[in-house]
């Protein structure tokens, strides 16, 4: 399963791929995310855990607010890099592209 989910998904460029978020949001509202679960194909679900928030920024396109997260995560012996957004508006989590 790892090995077609990294082919596929984890290629770089844009993914556009809705997951399930845990974050952790501080006192002062600062939103940091812990681990995320996604779907694969084969309707498995993979946990990911975020390793390291390199840098934290707020976008908007078209009017649409958003959140952006540059992570490093782990899946097994894979260390990658990737965007992930929140759209402040739906309150959903999206993995925008892998770096």
């Amino acid at each position: 399963m790892e090995e077609k989910l990294h082919k596929k998904m984890l290629s770089d460029g844009q993914a556009d791929i809705p997951i399930q978020m845990m974050s952790l949001t501080e006192r002062d509202g600062r939103i940091t995310p812990q681990w995320f679960r996604l779907e694969t194909e084969e309707h498995e679900v993979m946990l990911c855990r975020i390793e390291q928030v390199v840098s934290r920024d707020e976008k908007r396109y078209v009017g649409i607010r958003e959140k952006q997260f540059i992570c490093k995560i782990r899946m097994g012996n894979i260390c990658k890099t990737l965007e992930v957004r929140y759209n402040v508006e739906t309150q959903r989590w999206r993995i925008f592209q892998f770096l």
